[in-house]
């Protein structure tokens, strides 16, 4: 196992209650609001740091939280899986996960098509979540930065917001028709659709496949990620290039049987940061890439420097040092740049700097570190 995903993940303990979660034609009510916050700390799809396979699987485990199911476990064999095959994996984990049949695998003919479509930054079969025959379906996601990510958009946040906005271009508050589309593909599991020996899939991935490109000018802007599944009839006999039944030796135990692992120790992301369920700390780091450069001169004036992956309405600072208690002055200076200045005397200051993400209460999350103002002697 990649050593960064035993640290984040071999923290797993017991087996817990089988937890179906929502199954089509059921849908949550409000796409996975987690996700207008979450700011990944990931440059490519093949970023596998503990950073960024924090922040990612606990974007996917809000999901998961959500929905009353149990944690994501990634396999041994992670960073050594194409993302093609991730994307299957990660599928296959989501119907297990509520007691549907895993898919068989990934054929090379309806891989090709899936490439097709994520080289060319759009659905393979055209657009509207389907490939144009009924028991033939794909999905597209284009600007995500790993294949984590993309499923939990696909799986999470594939409706509508609370506040009427929506991720997926075929749904709108006042158009709802194609509102869970891809979450309701990767849950097939109907009389039309299902397959005897499960069913045959095909995934593409593309470094540079999206034009337009993701938020922010991230690395990761120009992704583009595809699967295309043969449902019913298209799906008997189809021979695999990766099959599930031996990828299932590379996962935990506990995920074996389905839903079975314990959420001691796995990130989740929250408003207010991310935490881990059995060892929840009263502050949360940020989940976002954060950048603090920090001055002090003798004559107690001090200045912070604070650069942020994500847009934020503001910050704000505030210095201690025992019982004093002293709020910095703080100025943005670009869209991703604030300053904060004031003076301090002599001593060794904590200071708190609380990152606030709406004008809405609640999505505050905090960074800590230690100021050494010198003595003017």
């Amino acid at each position: 196992m990649l050593a960064a995903t035993a640290l984040l993940l071999a923290t797993v303990a017991g087996a817990g209650p089988r937890r179906p979660g929502l199954l089509p034609p059921r849908n949550p009510r409000y796409a996975l609001a987690i996700d207008q916050y979450l700011w990944t700390a990931c440059p490519t799809a093949t970023d596998y740091s503990p950073a960024c396979l924090e922040s990612s699987l606990a974007m996917l485990n809000a999901g998961r939280r959500s929905e009353g199911l149990g944690p994501v476990l990634l396999p041994d064999n992670w960073a050594a899986l194409a993302v093609p095959e991730q994307l299957f994996v990660l599928t296959d984990l989501e119907r297990t996960a509520r007691g549907l049949p895993p898919d068989a695998g990934l054929a090379a003919s309806w891989n090709a098509a899936a490439q097709a479509g994520a080289d060319a930054g759009r659905d393979p079969g055209g657009g509207g979540g389907g490939a144009g025959a009924r028991d033939v379906q794909s999905v597209w996601a284009g600007g995500a930065p790993n294949a984590i990510v993309v499923i939990s958009d696909w799986v999470y946040a594939d409706g509508v917001f609370a506040d009427g906005a929506s991720e997926n271009l075929g749904c709108s508050p006042q158009h709802r028709s194609g509102c869970w589309s891809h979450r309701d593909i990767i849950l097939h599991d109907s009389a039309r659709t299902a397959c005897p020996a499960g069913c045959v899939l095909g995934a593409g991935y593309s470094q540079d496949g999206y034009g337009p490109g993701g938020p922010g000018g991230a690395s990761y802007a120009h992704q583009s990620f595809a699967e295309v599944f043969a449902l019913a009839g298209h799906s008997s006999g189809v021979p695999l290039v990766f099959s599930w039944a031996a990828e299932q030796l590379q996962l935990p135990a506990c995920e074996r049987g389905g839903d079975r692992c314990s959420w001691d120790g796995i990130p989740v992301a929250t408003f207010s940061g991310i935490h881990k369920p059995g060892g929840w700390s009263p502050t949360a780091e940020p989940w976002f890439p954060v950048s603090l450069h920090t001055r002090a001169a003798r004559s107690g004036r001090v200045a912070v420097v604070i650069r942020t992956g994500v847009r934020l309405v503001g910050v704000g600072v505030v210095a201690r040092s025992g019982s004093r208690l002293r709020v910095l002055r703080v100025r943005r200076q670009a869209l991703y740049r604030f300053s904060a200045s004031g003076r301090l005397a002599p001593g060794r200051w904590r200071l708190l700097i609380r990152y606030r993400m709406s004008w809405r209460r609640g999505y505050r999350p905090l960074s800590t570190l230690t100021l050494v103002v010198p003595s003017a002697g």
